[in-house]
């Protein structure tokens, strides 16, 4: 398959050249091309760099745009590059690739470029999820990969099929405002226009696809201040080093799928847990889902209710571990969705999460001996959690 190595660049020389030292690292089997795509109106030693460096793979071209195209526009001319091959691979300039990144990536996309539910491959492993502010732990099934509701931005693969029924979509769409079940979480639906994400996300929850993710991650993220962020964040992942033959699951076979919101769907909880199958309902154990999210008359929910048919507590990790072990406790529950406190603003639900020590202690996973302050009416303010205050502080913006 004929799939070149796509790079997006705009004003971070420095990160480009990081970016380019970490390809030329990497193991390839077989020639490939590299295409340096350069959005017009930044720092003039980008294109100096690009044009500069010596590609010893295969064939190197550069597309320099006279104008600025801005962030969501040079992403999905870069996209529109694999009309021209069978797909591409997709890196932002910011970030750093495994070694073993792009043998990652042909496997990953031999093996599932003929799935018509998958509309996309990540090479980055999400451990964090944005809407609820708090890390994101997959449940283990034995395979290499699980499944998410959401696009990556940090290293991706599109097949020529997946870009090209993305973007008929896009023009047949115009303008989008998903709604009833076809809600965005709260975050995304404050992204800006220059998102090429939030429609692309919305596509994927209208049409029911997936983003297929590994668990050890291909790439990392630098987190560069650029034209969109102001660099205060720290994205890094730890690298695949190791050269290993990727373990591959199909979707339908799959024991971690999540939604947008980084859920669980109920199907993958039905194979584990026998006391939901009579049940259906929505999970939200994240606890990030408004009442307009939700459309089932059932809930799996860490917002308290007041006649919970199940009780559960918050022990295991990842989350839906708790429920599949049946594990004593009063911090996750079931009921009908009617009886459970569902406050109708996002944002005051996930501070309610945010300021509760109970659960920084639960999602990070720090012992309580590192603690040197309790909750007070004031805030949550202990020493030794004040970078991750200010992560949160920030998503919280």
């Amino acid at each position: 398959m004929r799939i070149p190595i796509v790079v997006a660049a705009y004003d971070r020389p420095a990160a480009l050249q990081r970016l380019l030292i970490s390809l030329e690292k990497a193991s390839y089997s077989d020639p490939v091309t590299l295409i340096i795509s350069i959005d017009g109106g930044g720092d003039k030693r980008v294109r100096e760099i690009a044009e500069g460096f010596q590609w010893p793979f295969g064939k190197k071209e550069i597309i320099h745009h006279k104008e600025n195209y801005g962030l969501r526009r040079h992403i999905l001319s870069c996209g529109d590059i694999s009309f021209d091959y069978d797909g591409i691979i997709l890196l932002e300039d910011d970030l750093y690739v495994s070694p073993q990144f792009h043998n990652y990536a042909l496997s990953a996309i031999r093996y599932y470029h003929e799935d018509d539910s998958i509309s996309g491959i990540a090479l980055y492993s999400h451990g964090f999820n944005e809407t609820a502010a708090f890390p994101f732990y997959p449940l283990l099934d034995g395979s290499d990969v699980f499944f998410m509701q959401l696009a990556c931005s940090w290293g991706q693969c599109w097949t020529k099929k997946q870009w090209r029924l993305f973007k008929n979509w896009l023009k047949n769409k115009g303008p989008y405002s998903p709604t009833g079940k076809f809600m965005l979480p709260g975050d995304i639906t404050l992204w800006p226009e220059s998102s090429w994400k939030k429609p692309f996300i919305s596509y994927m929850i209208e049409k029911n696809l997936f983003f297929v993710f590994p668990r050890q991650s291909y790439t990392t993220n630098f987190g560069d201040a650029g034209a969109h962020f102001k660099g205060t964040e720290n994205f890094q992942v730890p690298l695949q080093y190791g050269a290993k033959a990727p373990s591959f699951v199909k979707l339908s076979d799959s024991l971690a799928v999540y939604d947008a919101f980084c859920e669980i769907l109920p199907y993958c909880l039905n194979r584990m847990c026998e006391h939901l199958n009579e049940y259906d309902y929505c999970v939200d154990l994240y606890g990030t889902k408004l009442k307009s999210n939700i459309a089932k008359e059932y809930l799996l929910t860490s917002k308290q209710s007041r006649k919970a048919i199940m009780k559960f507590g918050k022990t295991m990790r990842p989350l839906e571990a708790n429920i599949i072990e049946k594990i004593e406790g009063n911090r996750l529950f079931f009921a009908r969705t009617a009886d459970c406190i569902n406050n109708d603003c996002f944002f005051d639900q996930r501070r309610q999460f945010l300021n509760s020590k109970e659960e920084v202690l639960y999602h990070y996973n720090i012992p309580q001996r590192h603690i040197e302050k309790s909750i007070i009416p004031n805030g949550f303010r202990p020493a030794f959690l004040r970078e991750i205050m200010k992560r949160v502080r920030y998503f919280l913006k």
